[in-house]
């Protein structure tokens, strides 16, 4: 994990010290405590973070009176407010089901892409029990998959299919499980993860492949037919070059 990716994760870091034993931050801490201007950074973001919620708190101070004043109101009859009126009433809350659906995608998608992209890189760069089970035969590793009830019904880059099958294991992440294929091409290690894109909703389908570092690997994203698949290997043209050949 770079700076880059740890400052947006640790952006979503609450200041009260609530997401200190989170999993999903336990990375980017990680790195802040490595690196000095990182932690500069998150230091600097949380008394930010600190000072804006303590002004927002004392911008709108509770007047004198206002239990009393409120009490008196229910004796007075009001006509009904605009945003009361069923029809008003309705469009509202279309409008306000539109922008939290907006605001869902814009700020939660990015941080659930980049978990999945760091999780399923740092399972590529391990090397105790890399793959569970190993085999060079490809329908056989299905078969140990089909056992344990993965599909196997995904789009294999054609490359990839021209490749040396190392074996696979089965990666779990935020409550879904992924396929990991490994692979040897032409003396070059690259994974194939593969998962079911209800992990991912938001993620676009049919898009063009996004290309993004992690773990100190190169990865491409992308989904197609219900499923997300993700491609790792040692640099942004290796990648490509398989990917232009499927």
């Amino acid at each position: 994990m770079n700076n880059q990716e740890a400052k947006l994760i640790l952006q979503g870091y609450r200041p009260n010290g609530e997401d200190a034993s989170a999993p999903f931050f336990a990375e980017a801490l990680e790195q802040s405590q490595r690196d000095p201007e990182l932690q500069k950074w998150f230091a600097e973001e949380m008394l930010l973070n600190t000072r804006l919620q303590a002004r927002l708190e004392s911008a709108i101070p509770i007047p004198p009176g206002l239990k009393s004043d409120l009490l008196a109101l229910q004796k007075t009859v009001w006509p009904p407010p605009w945003w009361f009126q069923p029809m008003k009433l309705a469009a509202a809350a279309v409008i306000l089901l539109s922008l939290g659906a907006i605001f869902l995608l814009i700020s939660r998608n990015p941080t659930q892409v980049a978990s999945f992209r760091n999780t399923m890189a740092h399972s590529s760069t391990q090397t105790q029990e890399h793959v569970v089970f190993e085999s060079n035969d490809l329908a056989k590793i299905q078969q140990w998959l089909q056992a344990r009830n993965m599909e196997t019904n995904f789009d294999l880059p054609a490359t990839l299919q021209a490749g040396t099958p190392q074996g696979c294991r089965v990666v779990n992440w935020n409550g879904h499980q992924a396929t990991m294929l490994c692979f040897m091409l032409n003396g070059e290690h690259m994974d194939l993860f593969v998962m079911d894109q209800a992990g991912l909703p938001n993620f676009p389908a049919n898009g063009a492949p996004q290309f993004a570092s992690a773990n100190g690997l190169m990865t491409a994203m992308w989904a197609n037919g219900g499923k997300v698949y993700l491609l790792t290997g040692q640099s942004k043209e290796l990648l490509q070059k398989v990917l232009q050949q499927t």
